[in-house]
């Protein structure tokens, strides 16, 4: 199944939201995005499933995590802009 990843502003800020997005029964993890990503803030990023991104992202905002950039992971588990 495709993941999304949402960049975090901080380390804290992404084991905070793994912990929320987890609580609330969604598979969450936390992934190193490349140094070569624009706008990714502190490099770490949230990962769930694909169609539970709208929703991940919802949670999140609500909880006071901003989140305006996200990425997905590609077949090879590369990152890439999500279409």
């Amino acid at each position: 199944m495709p993941n999304a990843l949402i960049a975090c502003r901080s380390v804290t800020y992404a084991q905070r939201a793994v912990r929320l997005l987890e609580k609330a029964g969604m598979r969450a993890s936390m992934r190193r995005l490349p140094a070569d990503l624009p706008e990714t803030g502190c490099g770490h990023a949230v990962r769930v499933e694909r169609e539970k991104l709208t929703q991940a992202m919802q949670m999140m905002n609500e909880a006071g995590f901003p989140t305006r950039v996200y990425f997905c992971e590609d077949e090879n588990g590369g990152v890439i802009k999500c279409p």
